[in-house]
């Protein structure tokens, strides 16, 4: 095989291919891209880590030979992205790869093509549905915010569940303490399904639909150990995983006893701060205490670091309560929601607490409180008490009437002058 290459049109279609590899393999040639010239003119990639496998086309090669390689993806990669030279020569005999590219010579060793798994193909599939690639990876982005990673046990701990249903397609995800569920009217469903899917496999699909195709059409198609997600010169496959999801219907209510409307990027932003002491503790757990007046005060406390409080404004409705939370999990949400202003509805201190976006219900992001400990509870009256103090103190050095203000003024007026 030998191909002339045209090196940033060749590199689109490389770049694609090797977020696909197996980054440690059991056999060599899972480590490497494989390369058809066909007699035809087109130039095809495949790379696969046995779960997730990826076919598509290249651009900007011109085949003098046409044949079939596998060479290494990571070794090859670095010479070609760090080439001097646009125009790269790739010839690749059953022993010995070379990449010639102006002065520049290399040699480097090739794996057996025979070796390289046979990447798994739709045309026997059903197909699912079709949708725009940028709102599949919202879909996935958000849908899938909940799953713990690594997770073998349940396996459906660490997955993506794509669903098909009443014209809607859905993406949930959960870990026991959190679930995330997104959805989109979806006007081209062709079969009610459920697909679940390993989530780092989703989501590393999700992230390449992001950055190279997000205004193109997705068709997505199943069979029963199978998804494709088939674009325009490239198609994704991923093993279904062998899991039933929970019913996660049965879990969520409408009970609401507090709610309230915030800034996310406001809160998120007061989140980070309070996250420097809440993450010297195992439980990462912050304290949130709701007043109707208005008032939200987050706490957190490490008996070994210290303890943060902050105070900030936000539309609150019910009763007071105060309530516990894993701070990296609540910014998690906020995170996914985005920017604008989030409800969140709170059932009780035990109970489910539930956040979407304030104008919408395209997406939903419930987490369970944690258990707040009487020394939780304690840095909450310690903080006041730290407040209380340092008001006094305030008072006190402050002048005690008009007249000490304004000897004060002159006295900075003279320094000043002189």
């Amino acid at each position: 095989m030998k191909l002339e290459l045209k090196r940033q049109d060749f590199l689109k279609a490389w770049q694609i291919a090797e977020r696909f590899i197996d980054v440690k393999p059991a056999k060599n040639s899972l480590g490497g891209i494989l390369i058809r010239a066909s007699e035809d003119g087109s130039v095809t990639l495949e790379a696969t880590d046995l779960k997730t496998s990826v076919k598509c086309t290249a651009e900007g090669v011109n085949i003098i030979s046409p044949g079939v390689a596998v060479v290494p993806a990571v070794l090859l990669g670095s010479m070609i992205k760090k080439s001097a030279s646009e125009d790269l020569i790739l010839e690749v005999n059953s022993e010995r790869g070379f990449l010639n590219a102006g002065n520049s010579k290399t040699r480097f060793a090739v794996f057996s093509a025979e070796e390289f798994p046979k990447i798994p193909e739709s045309s026997g599939a059903e197909k699912i549905c079709d949708l725009l690639a940028s709102d599949l990876a919202r879909i996935i982005a958000e849908g899938g915010s909940a799953s713990s990673l690594p997770q073998d046990f349940p396996k459906y701990m660490g997955t993506c569940l794509l669903r098909t249903q009443d014209g809607y397609l859905k993406g949930v995800s959960t870990d026991g303490k959190r679930l995330a569920l997104s959805k989109i009217v979806c006007g081209s469903i062709a079969k009610d399904d459920d697909i679940l899917l390993p989530a780092a496999a989703i989501k590393d699909l999700g992230k390449t639909l992001t950055s190279s195709y997000s205004d193109k059409l997705v068709n997505i198609f199943a069979d029963s150990s199978t998804a494709w997600f088939n674009l325009e010169g490239v198609e994704f496959s991923i093993r279904r995983i062998e899991a039933a999801f929970p019913v996660y219907e049965r879990i969520l209510n409408d009970n609401v006893k507090t709610s309230m409307k915030i800034s996310s990027a406001e809160l998120a932003s007061v989140l980070d701060r309070i996250d420097i002491i809440a993450r010297a503790i195992p439980s990462h757990i912050m304290s949130m205490s709701l007043n109707p007046n208005g008032t939200l005060k987050i706490t957190a406390r490490a008996p070994e670091k210290g303890t943060a409080s902050e105070n900030l404004t936000a539309e609150i409705s019910g009763e007071p309560m105060q309530i516990g939370f894993n701070v990296a999990y609540f910014l998690d949400g906020l995170k996914v929601l985005g920017p604008g202003e989030v409800l969140i509805e709170f059932s009780d201190e035990e109970g489910q607490s539930r956040m979407k976006r304030s104008e919408s219900d395209d997406l939903l992001y419930m987490l369970m409180p944690a258990r707040l400990s009487a020394q939780d509870k304690i840095a909450e009256e310690e903080m006041g008490e730290f407040e209380n103090d340092y008001n006094q103190v305030h008072e006190e050095n402050a002048p005690e009437n008009e007249d000490e203000n304004i000897n004060q003024e002159n006295q900075e007026e003279n320094y000043s002058e002189n």
